[in-house]
């Protein structure tokens, strides 16, 4: 493959409905879009929603990345994919979404969609919503609607105050019945004793996931949450890290020192499709589990997610709903949402074509 062109462009979003998670309030969200053409004309097409407190970077750092990544794209063409890959821990969203376009243009070239070429095939996965951290009240009323509107999960957001989070599940649970699947996440939100204090609050109510409880740092702290977690049994969550595991590198050995059961896989933090597989491939090994989730980002990205997911090995979980609130996506084709079921397009590659 030899690439003739790689340009990008940067759009800014506003969201529908700004939402709070344990360390920021958000209401806006940068991504930046990748467009490579190969010599025979033939288009791919990424994306990049870079968030520094995730993925380390700047929106003027990820544009600078962009920039050199294009250009060694059209001086070295395929070569170019390596530096891509060597540039994840210092611009992994960059990295990320050339990545994509590299994998859609592959994709497009032998006439599949992404998950085929990837071992998988076009299917329908249940993807979670999020209720980021609001009142008693709001999350309530959140939780039905978003029952009404078919979806069979919700993320719930915390980690600021232990026993008020634990009201909100069990309220949830109360209004919505055993059937809709709940998740926790608190965002390193919590020391040892107040992830021990929600767990044991909420208990009466059954969650599928607990997600990153302390400090990303804290392996101590979540080791014991992970203690806890055993005493109740076979019903208890699933212990994932996010903020804990970025890279490939680091999910043996922070699953190992934090006994988690899984890592939460974010293309944009990790670096893009081939960095996600090489994780799969971990967890495949280490008996881990995995969730796929996102940023504030395009359905383009949230498309090379689920793609991803389809033909993922240890993928239990997918959490892609950031590109619901995003106002004018210019992505917003690439995938289909249908009571809470969230499928790809089935043409080649990703599906999509975009212009700046």
């Amino acid at each position: 493959m030899s690439v003739a062109n790689a340009t990008w462009w940067r759009a800014d979003f506003k969201l529908r409905e700004p939402y709070t998670i344990a360390y920021e309030t958000y209401d806006a969200a940068t991504n930046f879009f990748v467009r490579l053409v190969a010599t025979d004309g033939t288009e791919g097409f990424g994306c990049a929603a870079p968030a520094e407190e995730v993925t380390g970077e700047s929106t003027v750092g990820c544009a600078e990345a962009l920039e050199r990544m294009c250009g060694e794209l059209t001086e070295r063409g395929e070569s170019a994919a390596a530096s891509s890959a060597d540039a994840r821990r210092r611009s992994p969203a960059a990295a990320a979404a050339v990545d994509m376009a590299l994998t859609d243009l592959r994709a497009r070239e032998l006439g599949l969609p992404v998950c085929s070429m990837l071992g998988g095939h076009p299917s329908h996965l249940p993807t979670s919503i999020t209720i980021g951290i609001s009142s008693l009240g709001e999350t309530r009323k959140q939780g039905k609607r978003f029952a009404r509107e078919g979806f069979r999960a919700l993320k719930v957001k915390g980690g600021a105050d232990p026993l008020l989070d634990a009201e909100r599940i069990l309220a949830l649970r109360a209004d919505l019945g055993p059937d809709m699947e709940l998740r926790f996440d608190a965002n390193e939100g919590y020391g040892e004793a107040s992830a021990v204090q929600f767990l044991r609050a909420v208990q009466p109510c059954v969650l599928s996931v607990f997600e990153q409880p302390c400090a990303r740092g804290d392996t101590e702290a979540t080791a014991a949450v992970a203690t806890e977690l055993a005493m109740l049994g076979a019903a208890r969550p699933a212990l994932l890290l996010d903020e804990g595991a970025v890279t490939a590198e680091q999910v043996a050995a922070t699953t190992a020192a934090t006994r988690a059961d899984g890592v939460v896989v974010k293309l944009m933090k990790c670096g893009g499709l081939v960095a996600a597989q090489h994780i799969d491939r971990i967890a495949a090994a280490q008996g881990l589990r995995t969730m796929i989730s996102c940023m504030d980002e395009s359905a383009l990205a949230i498309a090379a997610g689920l793609h991803y997911a389809l033909a993922a090995r240890r993928c239990t979980w997918i959490d892609l709903d950031g590109h619901l609130d995003l106002i004018d996506d210019p992505g917003a084709a690439a995938v289909i949402l249908e009571d809470g079921l969230l499928r790809p397009l089935d043409a080649p590659g990703f599906g999509v074509s975009l212009t700046p």
